[in-house]
């Protein structure tokens, strides 16, 4: 496997020049742009006896991105914008309040306290909220803050909502039990581990400090792991890798678990204007119809957008912070049947309607009673086929 940076950043640019607007008289300098970074991936690949198709999935997803750009039917605007977009708001200590949290919490007992995580809830809502007041009094959102406070901002609100805060510290005390029992049961001279879980890039990282104790951080994508999961990252950083465990924290990371956990947390402080019409689907007429013959016109409409969201088979998500459904513009194209598009979301609306489901201390999405109601809508068998079959289609 071959690894580039900088691919994910620069699809990251072309989406949002995408979603503003190309100038007319911009186009020529943003296909060179384009193009330039296709042929330096593609000639750094060459030179290491490589392809794209070898790059880590997030690139790999990033670099087909970039070779999917519609140049006959780019997105023209009249007010002329610079390459990439500037996210210019300087707020102070964002990323010191969020390793104030972090502490906090970590220093947490393995005990559950509620009311100590009550307090951390409450502080948490404060400060997201000011953050949020000083965006809207310079009229922008928090999408506009430079990049390390609108990551560190984005793991904040999602741990306002108090299930994810609850998994959140859940898994942080589940890593340090099991961490301590391998500790114990190898007889290694390790005082202790120190958790972090936070909006991380990565899968993990870990260095030991000073102290002789292991500092290990998490992406937030694993607070929906199981036991077994986070054993295998404790045996490696421990231990010292082996195949078996490697490819096990692998796999979990390209799981929808993991996926819906990063993509949640990618959309917080999303930069998107809302667009529920498409090129070929409205989602507001499509919610009209889902919800008289499925919900007795009685579900509430959530916000609803189209998003080209660098994903894979990941087409809707819905975020309850914000009560939006987001549903991935591959597909609002003409080659998907529009009974695809109306079951990809009634599964996200199933989501709004059911809510989150604690069983045996795990947190549900898809619990049986959603899976019953997803194979009510009319055509699921016929959907469900056709994505299985064109499923090339949306990698």
């Amino acid at each position: 496997m071959i690894r580039i940076t900088g691919i994910v950043k620069t699809a990251n640019q072309v989406r949002n020049k995408l979603q503003q607007g190309v100038h007319p008289q911009e186009v020529d300098s943003f296909k060179a742009f384009v193009h330039n970074s296709l042929q330096t991936i593609e000639n750094i690949c060459q030179e290491a006896n490589s392809s794209p198709e070898r790059l880590p999935t997030p690139s790999r997803k990033a670099y087909h991105y970039l070779k999917r750009i519609d140049w006959h039917n780019l997105p023209l605007t009249k007010q002329e914008q610079s390459l990439p977009p500037i996210s210019n708001l300087r707020i102070k200590n964002v990323v010191k309040q969020q390793k104030n949290f972090q502490r906090q919490i970590g220093q947490l007992n393995l005990l559950d306290n509620s009311l100590a995580r009550d307090q951390i809830a409450k502080e948490l809502s404060n400060c997201t909220q000011e953050i949020e007041r000083i965006c809207q009094q310079n009229n922008v959102t928090p999408g506009a803050l430079t990049t390390p406070s609108r990551k560190a901002y984005a793991w904040m609100k999602f741990l306002t909502d108090g299930d994810h805060l609850k998994l959140h510290i859940a898994t942080i005390r589940r890593i340090k039990t099991l961490a301590q029992q391998i500790i114990k049961t190898h007889k290694l001279d390790i005082p202790e581990m120190i958790v972090e879980i936070t909006n991380y890039n990565g899968l993990y990282k870990y260095k030991k400090n000073h102290q002789g104790n292991i500092e290990l951080q998490l992406s937030e994508g694993f607070i929906q792991a199981e036991d077994n999961i986070l054993q295998a990252i404790i045996l490696m950083v421990l231990l010292g890798n082996n195949p078996q465990d490697k490819q096990l924290v692998r796999n979990f990371g390209l799981t929808e678990e993991y996926s819906e956990i990063i993509l949640e947390l990618d959309l917080i402080a999303d930069l998107d204007a809302e667009t529920p019409q498409g090129n070929c689907y409205d989602l507001e007429q499509l919610f009209e119809c889902i919800n008289q013959e499925y919900f007795a016109g009685k579900m509430a409409k959530p916000r609803l957008t189209w998003n080209q969201i660098l994903t894979h088979r990941k087409l809707g998500h819905y975020e309850p912070l914000r009560d939006r459904v987001v549903m991935s513009q591959t597909l609002d194209n003409s080659e998907v049947p529009q009974f695809v598009v109306e079951l990809v979301l009634y599964h996200e609306l199933l989501h709004k309607h059911h809510g989150v489901k604690w069983i045996n201390g795990k947190r549900m999405v898809h619990t049986p009673e959603f899976r019953r109601s997803e194979r009510k809508f009319a055509h699921y068998y016929k959907a469900e086929e056709w994505l299985k079959q064109s499923s090339v289609f949306f990698i």
